[in-house]
């Protein structure tokens, strides 16, 4: 299960780091890499640093120069040179970034004789005293290593690395929605700052009807409907007739909005220039309520306040389908689409055009029908496996019974002989049936889809995913990746997923796997680097100005000062709730426990108010790196206990705050129950001193 172990001492011991505890050990590369060695030495960047690139460079060969000429100037204020050159300057500090095409790469890797790596998406990289070297086995490799050479930078050295590396798994992927209009820069920040930074290389973005249509306006308008009634009825999804259960309407999508065609394409355009495929993930037959709002009849179940299955038997069905597929193809260009095909509830019987007929028929030719489509197109097909599973889904139906009562069957699972019949193999499966012990899923499943000639990719992974060393071998297992159900923000990623993106990024990338309460500290601590890639701003104690306690009494903190930032230091009494953002589409903050807020005084009498939530800015004193358990806004300072540093940016600079007064929360509920009483202890208020200068006396150029 752990391979490679020779040469990455460096990379382990800091493993057993954390298994010691140690809660500032940082990784200095992540994923951890196949084969690493840390040398002494450091390259110091100068003035008379170069960032050398062939003569005539290759177009891949100038965006490495440039992200790395950006990632210098924007995030550590050096000013670093591309020079062009024919032959590896002598006698300069120079930084050597492509592939084995990159001429002057091949130059150094020959002089020094450095073995490159022979696998695809492979890199070597070194850093000594005078250069620095990114060679990778093709242009994703290159691009790979920057990702890592990018997290060696820090104050104005590159640490020293001896790094070979290569994927373990060549199906990297994170599932997200469409971001809505204003989480467009946030979403284009967990592109370069996450997801290619930790070396995904796919995403499913799930689209619905969140896109400008032109052929058909109308299923915009049933989208932003659905949206709106569901958020101001306070529902995550509708219930069918009789309370019959539905499918998540996933109506948060793009915020619950529309984006434009030209906003669409230059998302995909961003993620490709990041080495990130993006795969339009299009719900069909199933969760199909954004072709619905306005369609209505063309529902299996008639008569449904909001339809979420089109009935597969109605071909007006299709002709709807494959135009939104088209609109979708034409302006995001996928090599692949992903149409869904999960959790098919419709109760048998409810359609009229359906009744009588074998549902698992429909399903296959409904499968058929789209995976035809798409090929006539030169695109592939993937989609959830879960109806190809009887153990899971039932031999021919599965019974159900709705909250009122009423009793009907769904759909069940395909045998094997269907499957080998009627399913074409070259659709690529995304298995969410992993988990050992439930009922219908597990390793059996992975073996199974294996041996009906599937290729297969693990969904909603987790990094507890069990045996997953002797599973990942099996024939067509190509890796997978962690999802996200909710809108793609700051907040709920922030939030709730981190630990399973990066542990993942980690499982997908590497062969080297803590276990999880190590990794749940390791995660912890890259949490510093990850909250600002994500939130694209550094916070006023980074830059070095004065840090002062204010004294604190009772929860009150007395002074008069025009602070940058405000570092408060606290913990909670015991751990609390942080739900999934999905289980409150409607009001995605409240699924965090609000356990309290400060109140912060200005001298003018505003009074503005800063929310304390579990896992977003608080844990518990007696937090040691339970599995899973982070905190996203904070950092943990100390053990036995431990307090979490949280850090508020003043918005009001220039006004004095003369007062901080903590307050605990009464009657709030979450998961549908008031929360039980949860002290919040406040140790210690720091603030940043506004920065002086040797003007100081003079006026405002403005007052």
């Amino acid at each position: 299960m752990r391979r490679g172990l020779s040469k990455v001492a460096v990379t382990m011991a800091l493993c057993v780091s954390f298994a010691r505890g140690a809660g500032d050990a940082v990784p200095s590369i992540f994923p951890l890499p196949q084969q690493m060695e840390a040398p002494e030495s450091s390259f110091a960047l100068s003035p008379e640093t170069w960032i050398v690139v062939p003569a005539s460079p290759s177009a891949a060969d100038l965006s490495l120069a440039r992200l790395l000429q950006g990632e210098l100037a924007d995030r550590h204020g050096m000013g670093v040179a591309i020079h062009r050159a024919a032959a590896i300057p002598e006698g300069r500090p120079v930084i050597l970034m492509g592939s084995l095409r990159n001429s002057l790469v091949r130059e150094y890797c020959l002089r020094n004789r450095i073995e490159s790596v022979a696998r695809p998406e492979g890199y070597v990289l070194q850093v000594s005293r005078q250069a620095a070297l990114v060679a990778g086995s093709d242009d994703a490799g290159a691009f790979y290593g920057l990702q890592s050479l990018r997290q060696l930078i820090q104050r104005g050295r590159i640490r020293g690395a001896k790094v070979r590396d290569w994927p373990n798994k060549p199906f990297r992927a994170i599932r997200l929605y469409l971001p809505g209009r204003d989480n467009i820069p946030f979403f284009k920040r967990f592109v370069r700052d996450f997801a290619a930074l930790y070396k995904f290389n796919r995403l499913f973005v799930e689209v619905n009807g969140a896109m400008r249509l032109e052929r058909h306006p109308e299923v915009n308008a049933g989208a932003l409907e659905l949206a709106r009634d569901l958020a101001y009825t306070r529902r995550e999804r509708p219930a069918g007739p009789h309370g019959v259960f539905q499918d998540s309407a996933n109506y948060d999508a793009a915020d619950g909005g529309i984006l434009e065609k030209e906003e669409v394409a230059d998302l995909v355009a961003y993620a490709r220039q990041n080495h990130v495929e993006v795969i339009p993930e299009i719900p069909s037959l199933t969760h199909s309520y954004y072709l619905l709002a306005r369609h209505k009849d063309l529902a299996e179940i008639a008569g449904s306040e909001w339809p979420d299955t089109y009935c597969p038997s109605n071909p007006k069905s299709y002709a709807l389908l494959f135009d939104v597929l088209d609109e979708y193809i034409e302006v995001m260009k996928p090599a692949m689409v992903h149409v869904g095909h999960d959790e098919w509830r419709i109760p048998i019987e409810a359609c009229s055009r359906c009744r009588g007929k074998d549902y698992r028929e429909l399903f296959a030719a409904d499968v058929r029908k789209i995976h035809d489509y798409l090929a006539g197109k030169r695109v592939a097909m993937s989609m959830y496996a879960d109806h190809l599973v009887p153990e899971l889904r039932g031999n021919l139906t599965e019974e159900n019974a709705s909250p009122s009562g009423y009793r009907y069957r769904t759909p069940g699972g395909l045998s094997a002989e269907q499957v080998r019949e009627w399913i074409p193999k070259d659709i690529l499966l995304v298995n969410w049936t992993w988990t050992d012990g439930a009922r219908g899923q597990g390793e059996a499943v992975d073996v199974k889809l294996s041996g009906l000639g599937f290729r297969q990719v693990y969904g909603n992974l987790k990094p507890g995913i069990q045996n997953y060393g002797r599973r990942g071998l099996l024939p067509g297992v190509e890796g997978g990746g962690p999802a996200s159900w909710a809108a793609t923000t700051e907040f709920n990623i922030g939030k709730n997923l981190l630990y399973e993106f990066a542990g993942c990024a980690n499982l997908l990338w590497s062969s080297h796997w803590p276990a999880e309460s190590d990794l749940t500290r390791l995660v912890q601590s890259l949490m510093p680097v990850i909250r600002r890639n994500l939130s694209g701003r550094a916070m006023p104690s980074e830059d070095g100005d004065p840090i002062v306690e204010v004294p604190v009494s009772g929860g009150v903190a007395n002074f008069s000062e025009d602070p940058s930032s405000i570092i408060f230091e606290h913990a909670c009494a015991r751990a609390a709730t942080n739900a999934p953002a999905y289980e409150y589409v409607y009001n995605h903050d409240d699924t965090a426990d609000l356990l309290g807020w400060y109140e912060v005084v200005y001298e003018d009498g505003l009074v503005t108010t800063i929310p304390i939530r579990y896992g977003v800015n608080i844990l518990e004193s007696g937090w040691r790196g339970e599995r899973g358990t982070y905190c996203y806004r904070a950092d943990p300072v100390g053990t036995d206990p431990a307090y979490f540093a949280f850090e508020w940016a003043n918005p009001r600079l220039g006004k004095k705050i003369v007062e901080i007064r903590l307050q605990g929360s009464k009657g709030f509920t979450n998961e549908g129950k008031v929360i039980a009483a949860n002290a919040v202890t406040l140790k210690s208020v720091r603030i940043v001193k506004p920065r002086t200068y040797s003007g100081a006396g003079e006026k405002r150029s403005r007052e």
